[in-house]
């Protein structure tokens, strides 16, 4: 029984029949570009017989010689495997049909080339409509980039002194970005001490005095200190209380004149007011 069960499968084995399977066109091809292999979606994609394709130039698929010599072109640029590469497929009839190919060397044991294996997908370019939508897109990330730059700037106010100050809708997201740049910060420009001006915020989402100790906890790691500023949420205060083990670890001040007179005390200087 098992004898006979063995003569049924397919004379490529189980692998075969996996790659005839599989909804892609799947095309291989020897050192020479000469196909070796290819499955049935590469015969539906094409429009033609396997004994169109097997046996034949690798050429044969493509809209011209100069885009199959780009194909490969690119997989040897690309150290052997190529993503999603855009090209331009024909049918036995001379259709072009639009093309993205992933694909990758084979190799022998010896780690020579011996030949190359592509999956087609036929899919339809984007309009003029489509791509002017993609590139308004693009601005918008841009302006909303810039916007978040804007929404937290963060500056050298004296030698070791750096301010960010945050105005509008705090949630964890602006916060997390804010972290970022404050950290970046502190260690390019060697800062002692970093005020946070909180005194035009508003807590977006419960997370934000988490965010905010841990913003507080990090800057401390990498060697400066914090102050905080406009702390005048009752729900902020009331939730730093219990995340704070030790309260009068925190460096706060009610209005910004008093964090830097604060600060500049933590550097040894102080504001020196004319009598």
């Amino acid at each position: 029984m098992d004898r006979a069960r063995a003569s049924d499968r397919p004379a490529g084995g189980y692998l075969e029949g996996l790659l005839q399977g599989c909804p892609d066109a799947i095309v291989a091809v020897d050192a020479k570009g000469t196909i070796t292999f290819a499955n049935n979606a590469a015969c539906a994609l094409l429009e033609c017989d396997m004994r169109d394709l097997v046996g034949k130039s690798i050429i044969n698929i493509y809209e011209s010689e100069d885009r199959a010599r780009e194909t490969n072109r690119k997989l040897y640029l690309s150290g052997g495997v190529i993503h999603c590469h855009e090209s331009v497929a024909k049918t036995k009839a001379g259709k072009l049909i639009p093309t993205r190919i992933s694909g990758a060397h084979l190799k022998d044991s010896s780690g020579n080339v011996i030949g190359s294996v592509g999956f087609f997908q036929a899919y339809r370019p984007w309009t003029a409509a489509e791509s002017k939508m993609q590139e308004y897109c693009q601005e918008l990330e841009a302006r909303i980039k810039e916007w978040e730059d804007l929404g937290a700037p963060v500056f050298e106010v004296w030698p070791g002194i750096a301010v960010a100050v945050v105005v509008g809708r705090l949630d964890s997201n602006r916060f997390a970005h804010l972290k970022r740049v404050l950290l970046d910060h502190v260690k390019i420009n060697k800062t002692r001490v970093a005020l946070i001006d909180l005194t035009a915020a508003i807590a977006g989402d419960a997370e934000v005095p988490a965010q905010l100790v841990k913003t507080l906890r990090m800057i401390r790691l990498v060697g400066a200190q914090c102050v905080v500023v406009g702390i005048e949420s009752t729900t902020i205060a009331e939730a730093l209380e219990a995340l704070v083990s030790d309260i009068s670890s925190l460096n706060t001040y009610s209005s910004l004149q008093a964090g830097i007179e604060g600060a500049l005390a933590m550097v040894g200087c102080e504001i020196a007011r004319k009598t």
